[in-house]
């Protein structure tokens, strides 16, 4: 099962993944000489900005390394809303600017606009765009048959790259093995508070973990000329929403005309927690939110699903459409991020018995008092490290005495959380 001249590769979705994917397959093609068609299928059309995605649109390092170095890319100036310079983590009563370095910059964007330069750029490299929503898929031993609301395309492979569409994950469940991830709901609002109180928030990131039933975690963005809110968990909605929003963290940051009860418009979505279960076989592979592959909370879904994009050109190219070849080429590419997954998993459930018992204030003041967990807690609220490095370096029979002296003073004396004198926060 080798990709031949002539070929064609069918890929559905046309965001950062299936583009990076598209561009990755031309690229790969041109260097062994051989011609091949990729036709990208992508119902929406980003320029027109019409559609809203659920994702926030923080991109966060090592983008820009990702798109110059595989993509020979550069993200252009005037997509960049705000140069992102740090995260605060808010409990139910503390709040603390989490202190460390990140090896280069975040930066916020418009996702339309950033997904329609992505797309016009695998456009330039070749690929064919068709603007039809995908209908079927048959998988059969000699090929693909992609069916649409337009024309149908027979290729020798198809990639996935549709998130967490519901129409498309089960016209995938339909004609493949393949079965959507776990998932959580989200939901996402946004406030338009004028420039004054834009410039006076700045930009950080507010990252909330909060003792709220259904509520597994939120933030609070700056973008641009708004603010963006969302929320996650398995049952959230927009009554969890408002009351997120009446919540006292988060008042603490909304402009005071704010705080009065208005209509607000929602938008809701969900993302992965777990990888899709048969996420490639013979012909067919799926990559990004489809894939399931993310970490949990920050979860750097743009770079995973351009960096999975171009794993699976990589191995479609190089290796074949087989289900072997994948697991042998494409799957063992994302070890990083599949090897990660256990220890992501045991923090989401600390975190989330942490917020259900009301120990998160306690957590936040043991961050304020030792770098050791400070270091832990900036990289994995920013992302910017592994959650095994992260347990690693962290873990210590001084922090667990720590920790054993607050869950005691907690559960036993119902000492409140307190944090330390300024001076004597981490500095490192």
């Amino acid at each position: 099962m080798l990709i031949n001249d002539g070929d064609t590769v069918c890929i559905v979705g046309g965001g950062p993944g299936g583009s990076a994917c598209a561009m990755a397959l031309l690229s790969e093609a041109r260097r062994v000489g051989r011609k091949i068609d990729v036709v990208l299928f992508e119902h929406k059309k980003f320029s027109e900005h019409r559609h809203y995605n659920q994702c926030i649109g923080v991109l966060s390092p090592p983008f820009e390394d990702i798109l110059k170095n595989e993509l020979g890319l550069v993200l252009p100036d005037h997509l960049v809303l705000n140069d992102m310079e740090g995260y605060r983590l808010h409990s139910d009563l503390l709040s603390l600017d989490l202190i460390g370095e990140e090896s280069g910059r975040s930066v916020s964007v418009t996702r339309s606009k950033f997904d329609a330069f992505m797309l016009e750029e695998a456009q330039k490299a070749g690929a064919q765009v068709v603007h039809d929503r995908v209908t079927s898929v048959e998988v059969n031993h000699d090929g693909v048959l992609v069916y649409s609301e337009g024309d149908n395309i027979k290729c020798a492979v198809v990639v996935g790259a549709f998130g967490l569409d519901d129409g498309t994950c089960r016209i995938f469940e339909q004609g493949t093995p393949y079965r959507q991830p776990d998932f959580l709901n989200t939901v996402i609002t946004r406030f338009y508070p004028g420039k004054e109180f834009m410039q006076s928030m700045g930009s950080i990131i507010h990252a909330f973990l909060l003792s709220h039933p259904g509520l597994e975690f939120g933030a609070v963005t700056p973008k641009g000329e708004h603010i963006s809110i969302n929320i996650a968990g398995r049952k959230v909605s927009s009554h969890i929403m408002m009351e997120f929003l009446r919540s006292a963290p988060v008042q603490r940051f909304l402009p005071p005309h704010q705080r009065r009860e208005k209509p607000l418009n929602y938008f809701k979505g969900k993302f992965p927690i777990a990888p899709a279960r048969n996420l490639f076989g013979d012909r067919y592979v799926t990559i990004g939110d489809a894939a399931g592959l993310m970490r949990p909370f920050k979860g750097k879904g743009i770079n995973s699903a351009i960096n999975t994009g171009i794993y699976s050109a990589r191995s479609i190219m190089r290796h074949g459409v087989s289900k072997q070849a994948f697991a042998e080429n494409f799957y063992q590419d994302c070890s990083e991020l599949t090897e990660d997954l256990p220890y992501g998993r045991a923090v989401r459930i600390l975190t989330n018995l942490a917020t259900s018992f009301k120990f998160m204030d306690h957590m936040i003041a043991v961050a304020a008092e030792r770098p050791d967990f400070m270091k832990a807690m900036f990289g994995s609220v920013s992302g910017h490290d592994p959650y095994k490095k992260i347990i690693m370096e962290t873990a210590s029979l001084s922090l667990a005495f720590t920790f054993a002296q607050k869950i005691l003073g907690h559960f036993v004396f119902r000492q409140e959380a307190r944090l330390p004198a300024k001076n004597d926060s981490p500095t490192a």
